[in-house]
């Protein structure tokens, strides 16, 4: 590149460090190693009081570059006294920020001088591209910014007042623009954006390159000082706020709409945002008054206009800013937008207001299940379908607090409903949806369906339909049509999609062709091969649980053949022959497991992950017509609190609903799973019947669960998760190498003849290595043999793990470390506070939360031969459905029920 006329350096780069030392070799290096070489760059080092080995570092690279590293201490006074010591030490044409933890891109400062050189007035300050990485790898919502031709803009404010830069990190400004400019040292949180908006200000455009891209570390320990949300913090981005309209007035005499639209973005932040702890009841009446008066001076334009605010939250500060009832004098255009002061507010013809999950026949009805979020216009209103010669088929509306929206001061300001739609199938009737609000009970608007990935039908596509027995129901024009069934319009209706598919740019041409033989592949086999196929399925990976229990029983015990049955196991796993001796297995990773997925009638599984119950991703747009599989769940394990969010009808399409307690059962009937009462059966863990002829060895197994804290990312399309290197230094590691690592328990197991078994939750499978076994305690490479460990050990040590709920069942005792309260943090447990099992009073053994403890209430049970007390048994004779050892008897006798029910299988003599 051509080189600049250099002052003392092109590039200072101010870095507070406060506590860095995991991270900021990293970030150094991102610097050290730009692409512009080190030479022209100059290093500004504030350590702001770490009390770790922050400050050693720093020196040792300041030694290592001492032209280039300045290294400043000052006792703990917080970021914006940090950078303000940098300021004053900089001296480079440009100042970029960088926190301790944080990288560049190695690119992103060659590109960014090359911009200041193509563009040398009037930009003071070039935005980069935000990456987030580590816990989250989300897209950042302002990336839109960075989504034109070529390889950089400018953006002026006066004509997108939206495109706010908020962050500072992202940022390289010309040193000139600064002056005797410094952060405001009354504020920790949002001074950066206070800071940008004053550079800002005096000039109102700023440039933007995707070729810049700043890496945004979101720790996976939630440690970072920016992502622990208090109550402080929410208070103080408001008063940020107030102080941006302040500034405005002062240097322009009005609130500019970019400043009203930087306040509504740190507003957009926390109306459905979460807190440490919860408010006061003075603080949210602070909170909401603060917010009020804030939106009361921004133009609803901005509001409506901005796109990193959703819907929801966009209707939140309607609410606030007119009052609950705004929506009774909106006017409806075109019988489906609604407006207010002239702007579009609302429409009924986007998803959120009737998204079908679900279209099914059930005898002569076809049964329409969806979501609908029309109450969050606050006025009643009646739902329901009509046919072209105007019957009227009403929807029930059934309350749905999975969708709801709980403001931040915890009250639900938006209710979310389910709806059930029954239309008589009739050939040559044809089905309109329309919703009524009770302000204006004659005003007939219309509503347009749209389909979730289980919805059969494809919003996009024209030529899509439906096989219904002797119907074909075809979705055209915002309606569905019922015709008679004929081979010959099946026929024809299946050219005329495969057409449509073969022109149907979303996906490549490679993707077109082979979902066009899917396609074909699957009426060939339904028309050839009567017998329905069943899949069966538990961990990619590894079986073990509670599907291949099932398999294996319908395999070698059931007597059962009138359904083609395979087992889906990656043919590298150890599993793969075992399962392979008895049972057909289909590889999921192959194209063979797609057409079985596709092929099949019933799903059985302990999994319910995304990529289970849809292997297709984007693409299932191109056969979901044809997907019609019956999903029967296998609980890995006991559910003890509210999975609603991960495990509800609408988004998993489960069937039938296997459970083993009444607890459970009791909890998926509630309003937020959306289960009916034939969709959820005591049925009994499959895995269990194996416990019947357990043989006790002197084995405890020690069995934690997992943080989704302190986990690694998932790996695109599978249940794997990615190794933490700084995960050995997480409070949950050090505990549990204290506890296998304790002197007085190795020499109890020593004196009493017992051994252990360490093994991490599969979710902490690759960090397996960062626990330290001995003599008597092993830990195991990756997750158990749970069916074999969960037999053979007389008791188990875990802290919140449900295969606690293994020991119940076989009456054996369980001691639970619970060193810390995971179920008071959101961060912390899959069920976060709503557990509905109590340890201390349903639990099968004593709760400790210490080492010491727990070592304690380890060597009483191996000093009585780890024997479970009488209140513990009262309480396993209580929870448990059935003891029989005849669970997957019961799972497949449904099963066989279910397929039955639908007419796929002969009704058994």
């Amino acid at each position: 590149m051509k080189r600049l006329v250099m002052s003392d350096y092109e590039i200072s780069v101010i870095i507070p460090v406060y506590n860095a030392e995991e991270y900021l070799e990293e970030t150094l290096d991102s610097v050290i190693n730009q692409s512009t070489g080190y030479e022209i760059i100059q290093i500004v080092l504030v350590d702001d009081g770490s009390t770790d080995q922050s400050a050693e570092i720093c020196k040792r690279y300041k030694e290592k570059y001492p032209d280039n590293i300045i290294f400043y201490q000052q006792q703990n006074s917080g970021v914006s006294s940090a950078r303000n010591k940098g300021l004053t030490l900089a001296t480079g044409r440009f100042i970029t920020f960088l926190d301790s933890d944080d990288q560049w891109s190695e690119e992103s400062f060659e590109n960014a001088l090359r911009f200041f050189e193509r563009n040398p007035y009037g930009i003071d300050l070039l935005s980069g591209r935000m990456t987030l990485f580590e816990d989250n790898t989300a897209v950042h919502p302002l990336n839109y910014r960075y989504n034109f031709k070529g390889r950089e803009s400018v953006i002026a404010l006066g004509q997108k007042p939206c495109d706010v830069q908020s962050t500072i990190g992202n940022c390289f400004f010309k040193r000139s623009a600064l002056k005797d400019m410094k952060f405001d040292t009354r504020f920790s949180t949002s001074e950066d954006t206070l800071f940008i908006s004053k550079v800002l200000l005096r000039t109102c455009v700023y440039g933007v390159s995707r070729r810049c891209n700043y890496m945004y570390r979101k720790r996976s320990d939630g440690s970072s000082l920016s992502q622990r949300i208090t109550a402080r913090k929410h208070f103080q981005n408001l008063e940020v706020c107030k102080q941006l309209f302040d500034d405005s007035i002062s240097e322009h005499g009005l609130i500019l709409p970019y400043v009203q639209a930087t306040a509504l973005y740190i507003i957009n932040w926390q109306i459905f945002g979460s807190i440490d702890e919860p408010f006061t009841d003075d603080e949210k009446r602070e909170w909401t008054d603060t917010v009020v008066k804030l939106i009361k001076q921004i133009d609803d334009k901005l509001i409506l206009d901005a796109r990193w605010m959703t819907r929801e939250k966009r209707l939140f500060l309607l609410y606030a800013k007119y009052g609950e009832h705004v929506f009774e004098r909106a006017v409806w255009l075109n019988l489906e937008n609604a407006y207010l002061n002239g702007l579009r507010v609302y429409s009924l013809n986007t998803a959120s207001p009737f998204l079908v999950y679900a279209i099914e026949r059930v005898s002569n009805l076809l049964r329409i299940e969806g979501t609908t979020s029309l109450a969050h216009l606050h006025l009643p209103f009646r739902l329901y379908a009509k046919d072209d010669e105007g019957a009227l088929s009403e929807a029930q509306l059934i309350p749905y607090p999975t969708n709801d929206y709980t403001a931040i001061t915890g009250q639900v300001s938006l209710k979310g409903y389910r709806f059930v739609i029954e239309l008589p199938i009739q050939p040559g009737k044809c089905y309109s949806f329309f919703v009524v609000f009770a302000n204006n009970p004659d005003q007939e608007l219309i509503i347009t369906p749209h389909f979730s990935q289980f919805g059969k039908f494809d919003q996009v596509s024209r030529m899509d339909y439906c096989v219904f027995g002797d119907a074909v129901i075809k979705h055209r024009n915002k309606q569905l049509r019922i015709y008679s069934y004929s081979k010959k319009m099946h026929i024809a209706s299946e050219i005329r999609r495969i057409k449509e598919i073969k022109g149907d740019k979303r996906f490549s041409k490679e993707m077109r062709r082979k979902y066009i033989g899917l396609r074909i592949k699957y009426h060939l086999k339904k028309a050839l091969h009567k017998k329905p196929v069943w899949l069966f399925a538990d961990k990619e990976w590894k079986a073990g649980d509670n599907a291949e229990n099932v398999y294996r029983y319908a395999m070698k015990q059931s007597g059962f053949h009138d359904a083609e049955m395979l087992f889906a196991l990656c043919k590298e796993s150890a599993d793969y022959p075992l399962v392979a001796g008895y049972g057909k297995v289909v590889d999921p990773s192959t194209d063979d497991y797609l057409f079985a997925f596709l092929a099949s009638s019933v799903l059985v599984s302990s999994r319910a992950e995304q990529a289970m119950v849809n292997p297709f991703g984007k693409r299932v747009a191109m056969i979901k017509d044809l997907l019609s599989y019956d999903f029967v769940y296998l609980t890995h394990g006991t559910l003890f609190g509210d999975l609603s969010s991960m495990l509800n009808k609408p988004t998993k399409k489960i069937r039938l609903f296997s459970v083993s307690t009444q607890m459970e059962r009791d909890a998926l009937l509630g309003a937020e799973y959306a289960y009916q009462e034939n969709e959820v059966k005591i049925l009994g863990m499959a895995r269990y019947d194996g416990y019947a002829n357990a043989q006790k060895k002197k084995l405890v197994a020690f069995l934690p669960t997992w943080r989704a804290s302190i986990a690694g990312k998932l790996l695109p399309g599978t249940s794997t998760r990615e190794y933490v290197e700084h995960f050995k230094d997480t409070e949950y590691c050090k505990f549990f190498n204290a506890l296998i690592g304790n002197e007085a328990l190795i020499a109890a197991f020593k004196k009493y003849g017992y051994k252990g078994e360490f093994y991490v939750h599969p979710a902490f499978e690759k960090q397996s290595s960062d626990f330290i076994g001995n003599e008597y305690i092993m830990v195991g490479e990756g997750s158990a043999d749970y069916e074999r460990l969960l037999s053979e050990a007389s008791l188990l040590v875990t802290d919140y793990s449900g295969v606690g709920f293994d020991f119940g069942y076989q009456r054996k005792p369980t001691v639970y470390c619970q060193y810390d309260s995971v179920f008071s943090d959101h961060q912390s447990h899959t069920y976060g506070e709503k557990t509905y099992y109590d340890y201390y009073k349903d639990g099968f053994g004593p709760v400790a939360t210490t080492v010491e403890d727990t070592v304690a209430a380890i060597i009483n049970y191996l000093e009585n031969g780890c024997e479970m007390e009488n209140d513990y048994r009262v309480r396993a004779d209580a929870m448990f459905g059935y003891s029989d050892s005849q669970n997957c008897k019961r799972i497949l006798d449904a099963v066989i029920d279910l397929e039955e029910n639908r007419g796929r299988i002969s009704k058994s003599s």
